[in-house]
């Protein structure tokens, strides 16, 4: 048996007696004080119950001093258990002015969240053990509460706006000398990108479209310009829930080489395009791509996937610049129940945008659209907002909306429409929506702009590698 005696959690008793003797001599010392913490954030049971009196009394608009939170006490029946007028009389004289408040509130802050991870830590032990519920299932719900522990430990305060202008002059500045039409992450496509200035930092963007419009293609065609720029190259991680990793790069090396897919799958492509094919390949290898491609892969294992890899790149100097998944549906939320779809997608939704402001990144996400588009109310198809599938979260939380529209999709008689596309700018919160025509060549999978209605040339060996897609 061992001798060693159990440790006692994290706490910081004096901090929290000097919070509240804080708060008992000055108005703003309680407001900052409940600002931080919550009555669950005092390890010492009579420290909660005189938070929870001063606050009542402040939420009142009554005085809160020492006269007073007697007198709550009192009201509340806690006097006798928070050590009655002696216990009050002491916290008053713990400190001499309240100016530290924000010091000792964070002290306080600090120790209930290690005493909740601690908490946390303790309850995926015992699932561990009990092995009650399947692994993943249990490595999910680690995930979920280990990141509500995470989130705790950011404070939103209110900022001011002198402390934002200096920063934001300079920024405008820096932009008016550069004078770039593209500030952010470039697609290829010349004019979407003209209409986005590229794939903004923090942004949620969804691409979507119904099925066979080509939104896997487009996604790819994107990464293949990230990751192959001749000047620049980004690392790009890539999820895929529908194909596998082998599939995608035979579609990147096919697009790139200029070699249509169906004569690569099927092995039909002409010899003189081997070559061409092999350059491809040598090229994508070297390329910083990173791929996933596990079916079913909830929220929390790709904001878990993506945290690791940006921190391993980090370390070597470099960051990841874009994550695209493929697609939004197949994703799951949490293990635990929802009520309905809607509430499950909001949750996946939220999840995105939060990966894409913790990693400070754009994050592109396919999404299917309903089957409104193609009703018989509508002749052409054109897809809208409202037909974002199963939840109005996606249209709230995302920074821009794109569709992808191929009329020929719906007329598939009209030779005119062959190779021709649109991608329809639905919503964005920092520029103008709009749509753009571009040229679409399904042999090759390859997206480019509407400068002409003739399917690219091959790639032939001396050419540049695919960077520009718009031709």
């Amino acid at each position: 048996m061992s001798n060693n005696p159990v440790p006692l959690p994290p706490q910081a008793l004096e901090a929290e007696m000097a919070v509240l003797g804080s708060m008992l001599i000055e108005k703003d010392a309680v407001e900052k004080a409940l600002d931080q913490l919550d009555e669950k954030d005092f390890y010492q049971d009579s420290h909660r119950k005189i938070f929870r009196a001063l606050r009542e009394l402040y939420q009142r608009g009554a005085a809160v001093d020492l006269v007073t939170a007697g007198e709550e006490l009192r009201r509340l029946k806690l006097l006798d258990e928070a050590g009655g007028m002696e216990a009050l009389t002491a916290l008053i004289h713990k400190v001499a002015t309240a100016a530290h408040v924000d010091y000792y509130a964070r002290l306080v802050k600090e120790k209930s969240i290690l005493r909740e991870l601690i908490n946390t830590a303790t309850q995926v032990i015992t699932s561990c053990y009990t092995e009650a519920k399947e692994p993943s299932e249990i490595l999910d719900e680690a995930q979920a509460k280990v990141l509500r522990v995470a989130e705790r430990q950011t404070l939103h305060g209110v900022v001011e706006a002198k402390d934002l202008a200096h920063e934001v002059i300079e920024q405008m500045e820096l932009a008016h000398r550069r004078k770039q039409a593209v500030t952010g992450i470039p697609s290829g496509l010349i004019e979407f990108d003209r209409l986005t200035a590229g794939f903004q930092k923090s942004d949620l963007i969804l691409i979507a479209a119904r099925p066979s419009q080509g939104k896997t293609a487009l996604a790819l065609n994107i990464a293949s310009h990230v990751i192959l720029d001749s000047q620049d190259p980004k690392p790009v991680l890539f999820f895929s829930m529908e194909m596998s990793g082998q599939a995608i790069m035979q579609r990147l090396i096919a697009t790139d080489a200029r070699v249509n897919l169906q004569q690569v799958r099927n092995g039909f492509f002409p010899r003189s395009r081997w070559t061409a094919l092999t350059n491809s390949t040598s090229r994508l290898s070297e390329a910083p791509l990173y791929l996933v491609d596990m079916p079913g892969l909830s929220v929390l294992t790709i904001r878990s996937r993506a945290r690791q890899l940006d921190a391993e790149l980090r370390r070597k100097g470099r960051s990841l610049a874009l994550i695209i998944i493929d697609y939004l549906q197949l994703i799951r939320g949490s293990t635990y129940r929802h009520e309905n779809r809607q509430q499950e997608v909001s949750e996946i939704s939220r999840g995105l945008k939060f990966l894409a402001r913790d990693l400070n990144l754009p994050v592109i996400a396919l999404s299917q659209l309903s089957r409104r588009p193609e009703e018989k109310g509508r002749s052409d198809g054109r897809p809208q907002l409202s037909d974002l599938r199963e939840s109005g979260a996606l249209e709230q939380d995302a920074d821009l909306v794109a569709f992808i529209y191929r009329e020929s999709y719906y007329k598939p008689n009209d030779p005119t429409l062959e190779n021709k596309a649109e991608i329809i700018i639905a919503k964005q919160r920092q520029g103008p929506t709009g749509s753009i025509p571009v040229s679409f060549v399904r042999e090759y999978t390859l997206f480019g702009s509407a400068t002409s209605e003739a399917a690219p040339p091959e790639r032939e060996e001396t050419q540049p590698s695919l960077h520009s897609l718009d031709g």
